[in-house]
């Protein structure tokens, strides 16, 4: 079966009635492999799928091995993100809401099992240094953020030359300020269930430091999450 019957096939037994926090306008997304395009259009009542979008909530651009690699859980989200496989626009948590209406168990997300500084690397490094839009808004941006989960896990980020780096363990400077959750709560901020807004307000984060660009930072992530 070739790789877009399989999209097909999977777009196709979507239970949009499970899918939660779902948008009263529905979601338009966008795949392109190779030479091919595949639509989906995802309401509360049916799935549509179309060889055509003139508009898009998300756009996947990938490459069909990469493609099959993920359909067939050989590599997960996250990795091919990571490694510039997958490129991805729009908010993250879109997707994993399609993903989550598909009765697949060969995906490989990879949220649940990376570390809390790969899924960042992934954000930041793998998404945002790939959107326009938010290298702009960053082109005079300089700070370091410190992210840990509470179980030992840390990383900094680097926001500096209008680029982000991510890197494992403590920042080599002293940060901007520091980002502090357990891990399920990054997740529910990973899937878009919540923002860093709410949960530091509810106690759920710890921040620390200049709260100004800390402000900044979740702005940026709120275009992505």
């Amino acid at each position: 079966m070739s790789v877009k019957n399989k999209l097909t096939m999977l777009f196709k037994n979507i239970d949009s009635t499970s899918l939660e926090d779902l948008p009263k306008k529905g979601l338009k997304i966008g795949v392109k492999f190779d030479n091919n395009f595949l639509g989906i259009i995802l309401d509360k009542s049916k799935v549509d799928i179309v060889d055509s979008l003139d508009r898009m909530d998300n756009e996947i651009v990938t490459d069909e091995i990469s493609l099959n690699e993920f359909l067939e859980g050989k590599k997960s989200l996250i990795d091919l993100i990571i490694d510039g496989k997958i490129l991805l626009r729009g908010k993250l948590s879109n997707l994993l809401k399609i993903i989550s209406g598909i009765s697949n168990e060969s995906f490989k997300l990879g949220l649940e099992e990376s570390n809390i500084c790969k899924v960042l690397k992934a954000v930041f490094e793998g998404i945002c240094n790939r959107n326009d839009e938010i290298l702009k808004q960053i082109r005079n941006f300089n700070a370091a953020f410190q992210f840990s989960d509470f179980q030992g896990n840390e990383c900094c980020l680097d926001i500096s030359g209008g680029r982000f780096a991510v890197t494992e363990g403590r920042c080599n400077v002293r940060p901007t300020a520091s980002i502090s959750a357990e891990r399920e709560v990054w997740n529910k901020i990973f899937r878009g269930e919540e923002n860093i807004g709410i949960i530091a307000m509810n106690g759920e984060a710890k921040i620390e430091g200049n709260l100004i660009q800390a402000f900044k930072l979740k702005t940026i992530i709120d275009k992505i999450l």
